[in-house]
């Protein structure tokens, strides 16, 4: 009887070693294939900012060498800031720039957290080529070319 519960034992210990050790690998596969990372003027680049980054041409494009490391942004985003300006990502947005004097005034404004919250899509030319604009979640940001700025949201 002893015997037999010693081999139960051994089998359910097994089982247990199979079951942790096959948890932990699906979850570091998983891991790895949807946060890719690559390494920039020596800073590291990860994620969907990543995708942004190498789209635009990585450390050779517009927005140049990333400046630190990423950092959690608000409601669960995640940015980095660049050479060239800011990438912002979050999950129900993607990644998109925000650079120059929009980057200013949105961040003067409490950026993501305030009432326009993260960026939707890139900086573009007014139809009447007097400036460009950037939408975000709750609002625009237009940036004219006798340098006023202003947004709404």
């Amino acid at each position: 009887m002893a015997m037999k519960l010693r081999a139960l034992t051994a089998v359910a210990l097994g089982l247990a070693a199979v079951t942790v050790c096959g948890v932990a690998s699906a979850r570091a596969d998983e891991s790895e294939s949807t946060d890719k990372s690559a390494t920039y003027c020596r800073l590291r680049v990860h994620g969907g900012i990543l995708a942004k980054y190498e789209v635009l041409g990585a450390d050779k494009g517009r927005l140049g060498c990333p400046l630190g490391i990423e950092q959690t942004a608000h409601h669960g985003g995640r940015m980095q800031q660049f050479d060239g300006g800011s990438v912002y990502w979050s999950k129900g947005t993607g990644a998109h720039v925000v650079a120059g004097r929009i980057l200013d005034l949105w961040q003067g404004n409490q950026g993501e957290a305030g009432c326009i919250g993260y960026p939707i899509d890139e900086e573009s030319e007014t139809p009447d080529r007097r400036g460009r604009f950037q939408h975000f979640q709750h609002g625009t940001i237009w940036r004219w070319n006798d340098g006023k700025v202003s947004a709404v949201c």
